[in-house]
């Protein structure tokens, strides 16, 4: 293997190593038994410049399916939540009327014509002093899903922005909740 791997060209092994990633990813999900749609797919080969988003406790790590596309298309999005040992943050459904802030994401519409992004089911946690049971992301997981670029693009450098909310919360407090901006970056190219 050694003397074939000479002759490629830095491409081809790149091009290469990206198959057999997608290939033990799609592996794994059905052995796992797990209805991959395109778009976890998508979000789980992603393989655009990630943008970290850091606040508080919480740490989120987005990244489109590529750097690159054109009007019209549809990418997928992976997100890499990271919340402090001893914190959570909030799923949804919420009862009405208590204040708290569910996670999410929303990209703004400069750019975007559709999204969908899906977060994994929330854990119910026990507050017994309340009473109350809230459903609560905590330590690590994933979100994924898709946007749709709006069709008609000028070629050109973007950015796509967007925001990203929730509320963190201890054993002892919660704290305000948070809207976190973001901006992942893209090269548009001449529509197809």
């Amino acid at each position: 293997m050694r003397t074939i791997s000479k002759h490629w060209t830095a491409g081809a092994r790149d091009a290469m190593a990206a198959a057999i990633r997608a290939g033990l990813y799609l592996a794994i999900a059905i052995a796992l038994g797990a209805s991959a749609s395109a778009a976890a797919l998508a979000a789980l080969t992603a393989r655009g410049t990630p943008v970290v988003v850091q606040a508080g406790n919480v740490e989120a790590r987005i990244t489109l399916a590529a750097d690159r596309s054109s009007g019209g298309q549809q990418l997928g999005v992976a997100v890499d939540f990271a919340v402090a040992p001893g914190w959570h943050i909030y799923g949804e459904p919420l009862p009405a009327g208590e204040g708290l802030t569910p996670t999410s994401i929303k990209f703004d519409g400069d750019l975007v014509a559709r999204q969908k992004i899906d977060l994994p089911k929330p854990t119910p946690l026990r507050f017994e002093a309340l009473n109350e049971t809230y459903p609560v992301y905590q330590g690590s997981f994933k979100a994924a899903g898709n946007i749709v670029l709006k069709q008609k693009l000028k070629a050109g450098d973007y950015s796509i922005s967007g925001t990203l909310s929730f509320q963190e919360c201890n054993d002892a407090i919660c704290k305000m909740p948070q809207s976190v901006r973001f901006a992942l970056p893209i090269k548009i190219g001449p529509q197809t």
